[in-house]
């Protein structure tokens, strides 16, 4: 099991990786994406969905993070987000409310979207359980 110490770690290191300091830009709001397909759309199904709503106060971000599959088949609406901002990026952890998994993800500022990508797996969920549905990676739009 991943140790918090060993998650801020990361965090940082990905903080260091960042090129060129740039001015901080505020990653608070809702966000979400459409996931249905486009006949889903037409036919309107319901669900299919992800969003970020997310709180920043200097350069930490928490939050919480749902994704809703099409027909309502499979459900994550209590995840935590926890992550640290550095010019137009956070580097964010997400915690699944489904099975514990802890994923590293990047979020990029580029106007009124939010481009997420998840990019490694800190900690695995419960073996036992289903899948931690988190969001791998698309362009969410700021929820007005």
């Amino acid at each position: 099991m991943l140790h918090l110490g060993r998650a801020a770690f990361l965090l940082a290191l990905g903080l260091c990786a960042s090129a060129a300091p740039a001015l901080a830009v505020d990653f608070s709001g809702a966000w979400h994406i459409d996931l249905r397909t486009a006949t889903q759309r037409q036919q309107k199904v319901e669900c299919g969905a992800a969003r970020f709503t997310l709180s920043q106060v200097g350069d930490r971000v928490t939050g919480e993070h749902s994704v809703a599959t099409p027909g309502c088949g499979r459900l994550n609406e209590g995840s935590t987000v926890k992550g640290v901002v550095v010019g137009t990026t956070a580097i964010l952890a997400v915690t699944s409310g489904r099975n514990g998994a802890i994923v590293l993800g990047k979020a990029t500022r580029r106007g009124s979207h939010l481009h997420w990508v998840t990019m490694e797996e800190l900690t695995p969920g419960d073996t036992q359980g289903d899948s931690p549905l988190i969001l791998g990676e698309g362009v969410l739009s700021r929820e007005k």
